[in-house]
């Protein structure tokens, strides 16, 4: 079962982003393409221009004959700085993305939250959700208790739980120290469970960096387990 992630009524692509930054990248890239590929004829025209006129413009056969001609050959340099003028910015360019993003990545590992989600709990649980498709004669009927157990860099602040079924996520508000747990339950059809359930939690970190984490439970023979994703980073508040 896929889990659709929607913000404000409408759905969330946490991938869009970057994908906005790569077009961005190779729009600024077809632009210098287009302004050396104009640069070049441009002068190259001048060129063609200027010694077709050469003549006219001479004063004499020697000296301004000789220096006008020199002066039709610039063309050369133009295009060539125009060239490693654009090569120098794209290299910076880059370079200086590279670097930004290297930092965001590291200051994002220093305090990125884990939230390892496992079968069992040692105390009550008041929150409870409902996995499974819903359909009419059907009821949950297996509880399943879970502990949510921050094992990351920073502590969490979960948002919502994505069980599939609701448009926003349904409320989740703890927060959950590095080390320390949370506990919840799920309601599920046995039917359901073996062929398995995916849910989500949303959570925040210290800097307001938004992630999901993503989670399947499946029963087999009578074991039930959880397989946990990674956080996937959605935005900076």
């Amino acid at each position: 079962m896929k889990i659709e992630i929607k913000r404000f009524g409408l759905p969330y692509d946490p991938g869009k982003e970057k994908r906005v930054k790569n077009r961005i990248a190779k729009h600024i890239i077809l632009f210098l393409c287009i302004f050396i590929v104009i640069a070049a004829l441009l002068a190259v025209g001048l060129e063609i221009l200027m010694r077709n006129h050469i003549v006219s413009l001479a004063i004499n056969d020697t000296i301004d004959s000789t220096w006008i001609g020199s002066l039709a050959s610039y063309w050369g340099g133009i295009i060539g700085g125009a060239i490693s003028g654009v090569f120098a910015f794209l290299g910076v360019f880059f370079t200086i993305r590279y670097y930004k993003e290297s930092d965001e990545q590291k200051e994002k590992a220093a305090i990125q939250p884990f939230l390892l989600v496992t079968v069992g709990a040692n105390k009550n649980t008041a929150s409870g959700f409902e996995l499974g498709p819903k359909s009419v004669g059907k009821k949950a009927t297996n509880e399943i208790k879970v502990t949510v157990k921050n094992i990351g860099n920073g502590f969490a602040k979960t948002l919502v739980v994505h069980t599939g079924f609701n448009v926003g996520g349904m409320a989740y508000n703890k927060v959950i120290s590095v080390g320390e747990a949370e506990y919840l339950f799920f309601m599920a059809d046995p039917d359901d469970l073996a062929e398995g359930l995916c849910f989500g939690i949303q959570y925040i970190d210290a800097m307001r960096n938004e992630y999901i984490q993503e989670y399947m439970i499946i029963e087999n023979h009578g074991h039930t387990d959880i397989e946990c994703g990674y956080p996937g980073f959605l935005e900076q508040r």
